[in-house]
This record gives C-alpha cells, sequence and structure tokens, in this order.
C-alpha cells in the first residue's frame, strides 16, 4: 500500500512539473502549480512521519523466510564466537562476535534472481543499527572459507547459505535480526511493521 501511495504522489508531482514547464514556455503564472507541488509534498511528508513513528517490529520464527517480490531470505543460525583464529593471529571482538547463518532463495517460476542492494542488521533494544564486521569477516572466512555474497544472483529455484559476522557491544540487550532489500528511494516510503528474528544474545 505504501508503494501505491508513494507512485501516486510522483505521478501527481510529475504530472503537475510537466505543467509547470508549459506554462513557462507561455509565460504563463506558475505560482498555482508551484503551490499545488509544496502542498503534496508537505502532506506526505506529514504521513511518512507518522508512519514512520508509529511502525514496529514484528518478530518471526527463525527460518521463516522473507519475501522481497520472488527473493527470499532467513536466518537459519545465530552463534556467538569468542575468536578467530589462535595464538598472536587470532581476532577479539571489540564487545562480542555474532555469527548469522543466513539462506537466500530465488522462488521465481521462470528467471534468475539478483536482489537489489540487500542489507542485514542487528538492531538492540535501543533501536541502534549493527552492520556486519568487516575485520570479523574477514578472520572468518580466512578460518572456514570464502562466504557467497549476500547479493549472489540465484538461478531459478536455487538457494545459498553464507555466514555474516557482526561485533556487537556487550551492553547491547534484545537482539534481533533485520533484513531488508531495495534501494535507498524504499526509505520514502511509507515504514510498514517490520519482521525480524530475535536471537538470545
Amino acid at each position: 500500500m505504501g508503494a501505491i501511495i508513494f507512485l501516486a504522489i510522483v505521478i501527481t508531482i510529475l504530472t503537475v512539473i510537466i505543467r509547470i514547464i508549459i506554462k513557462l514556455i507561455r509565460g504563463q503564472s506558475i505560482v498555482p502549480n508551484l503551490r499545488r507541488v509544496a502542498i503534496g509534498i508537505f502532506c506526505y511528508s506529514i504521513l511518512w512521519i507518522f508512519y514512520y513513528l508509529s511502525a514496529s517490529y514484528k518478530t518471526i520464527p527463525v527460518g521463516q523466510e522473507i519475501c522481497f517480490d520472488d527473493w527470499c531470505a532467513t536466518l537459519t543460525r545465530a552463534d556467538t564466537v569468542s575468536s578467530f583464529g589462535t595464538g598472536n593471529e587470532a581476532i577479539y571482538p571489540h564487545g562480542k562476535f555474532i555469527v548469522l547463518h543466513l539462506k537466500m532463495i530465488n522462488e521465481a517460476k521462470r528467471i534468475a534472481q539478483r536482489p537489489s542492494e540487500p542489507r542485514v542488521h542487528i538492531i538492540d533494544e535501543k533501536g541502534h543499527r549493527y552492520a556486519f564486521a568487516e575485520t570479523g569477516q574477514q578472520a572468518l572466512e580466512r578460518q572456514t572459507g570464502a562466504q557467497s555474497p549476500f547479493d549472489s544472483r540465484l538461478e531459478l529455484h536455487q538457494s545459498l547459505e553464507t555466514k555474516l559476522v557482526f561485533d556487537i557491544p556487550l551492553t547491547a540487550r534484545s537482539l534481533k535480526v533485520l533484513i531488508e532489500e531495495g534501494p535507498f528511494i524504499t526509505t520514502l516510503l511509507f515504514d510498514d511493521n517490520k519482521k525480524v528474528f530475535a536471537i538470545p544474545y
């Protein structure tokens, strides 16, 4: 629903902008049209803020798929790791390493799929978002081998599993895993209740 409203607003504003261009060419006043554009943007902004403030997270079971069109992903397991490597080459976290085991699935009926800018974050009780830890990820891959990129192209009905390492502060509580997909423009859509996986760390 949010995407439909966003598209309707964009189409309306583009229509008004075309009218403004035509009036400029004809030397006519564009003030009424500019006012309509400003009112449309203002109203959408108010609605966006309302949805943003009222949105919440919906916890779903580990293993349940979250789908974005025909590309789906899920969390299958979450582990804590004290360090990677041994001796002088050991890598330790600033807080605690959490390794997420993720699975990506192509549910399309006819074509291969590549997700558009997929993202995984761990969120704490205060709403802080943590992205994967590059140093920890490199240490994991030196130990267990290269992991499949989360944005891998999936052939028809193909699935892949991968691991992502996060370095989370020891004080962080009530951790949840959020999987998202889509370019930056998706932040302009109304913020629906987002599905998350709760992890016991």
